[in-house]
């Protein structure tokens, strides 16, 4: 299932903001995905991420004018990237199940005004690239 897919990519995103990388840990973060298709979905989606972060970062600077990004919650942070990575690497994903899932990623391990904030991010973003 391509929702715990991206719920594992988060996981190991979040570790990333306050660890040094650590490649192993991705691997066992993936042991419970269960296809080799939701393990190669959540691959692509990380290398997406991490290759994509300076200019995520930099979007995410444009598109919270009124935050500075440094104050965004990390939880939040990690799901805007997922969803803006998904949103321009994965165009076989209709938009609003990109944004929903980014969405239901923050309401679990955000606060409860975090689904606001990361849909009209992303809603946004969508509305620039694709």
């Amino acid at each position: 299932m391509r929702s715990l897919a991206r719920e594992k990519v988060f996981e190991y995103i979040f570790s990333r903001l306050f660890n040094q990388s650590d490649e192993g840990l991705f691997a066992v973060l993936k042991k419970d995905l269960k296809s080799d298709d939701d393990k190669e979905f959540a691959d692509k989606l990380l290398n997406a991420v991490i290759s994509g972060e300076t200019r995520y970062y930099d979007a995410l600077k444009t598109l919270s004018a009124n935050f500075k990004p440094e104050r965004i919650f990390a939880a939040d942070k990690c799901a805007i990237f997922i969803g803006m990575a998904e949103l321009d690497g994965f165009s076989e994903t209709p938009t609003a199940v990109v944004i929903d899932e980014a969405v239901k990623l923050a309401a679990k391990y955000s606060t409860e005004n975090s689904t606001d904030f990361v849909n009209g991010i992303l809603a946004e973003y969508a509305k620039n690239r694709r």
